[in-house]
């Protein structure tokens, strides 16, 4: 019974995303406990013809209601990334995200990272990588802290670092970045990985 009351969510990456599912779960006349990045947890199961329209609405959104394990198991871990990057702190990239997966996760991390590989085609590193610099941007388009502080807060062990693999990623420094048109970098931010 405890799996029809939990509804798995691919795609969801942010506080909006979680307000958009309550959305449709409460449109759909769903009994909702509560809504999480990756999950909803249901008061009643879903009736057939509700699965089928919340299946349609979150379809529309860009969203997927996961079933099987692995699908799971991957949403999981992009959740526990995109977490990362909700309630920044510098002591948080203290140890290695391999081992936070491991922990949470209760699994061995080449486990992990074997099955992320072959389920999205690109590594978990590069995954955490590609949000980093999509974080780094966010931060260069407010305009609200240094790249140094940005540095530290993400993670990168210099500022240097943090451009060098901010340009190999974009192709372009921080700085030039920064110094773009604020349509345009607003257009950046739209099209995250």
């Amino acid at each position: 019974m405890k799996d029809l009351l939990t509804l798995r969510i691919k795609n969801m990456v942010c506080p909006r995303c979680v307000q958009a599912v309550w959305n449709i779960l409460d449109k759909n006349d769903v009994m909702v406990d509560r809504v999480e990045l990756g999950v909803a947890y249901l008061q009643l199961p879903l009736q057939p013809e509700q699965r089928d329209n919340v299946t349609k609405d979150l379809e529309n959104l860009g969203f997927e209601i996961l079933d099987d394990r692995q699908s799971i198991l991957v949403e999981k871990i992009k959740n526990l990334i995109h977490d990362k990057f909700q309630n920044l702190s510098q002591q948080q990239w203290n140890r290695t995200f391999s081992s936070e997966l491991e922990e949470t996760l209760k699994r061995d991390y080449s486990t992990i990272s074997h099955l992320f590989s072959s389920t999205e085609g690109v590594t978990i590193e590069k995954y955490l990588n590609q949000q980093k610099i999509e974080k780094v941007k966010e931060f260069l388009i407010y305009d609200e802290l240094s790249v140094k502080e940005i540095a530290d807060l993400l993670g990168f062990n210099s500022t240097q670092y943090l451009s060098s693999k901010f340009k190999q990623a974009t192709g372009m420094t921080p700085n030039s970045f920064k110094k773009m048109n604020p349509i345009h970098l607003r257009n950046c931010l739209s099209k995250k990985v």
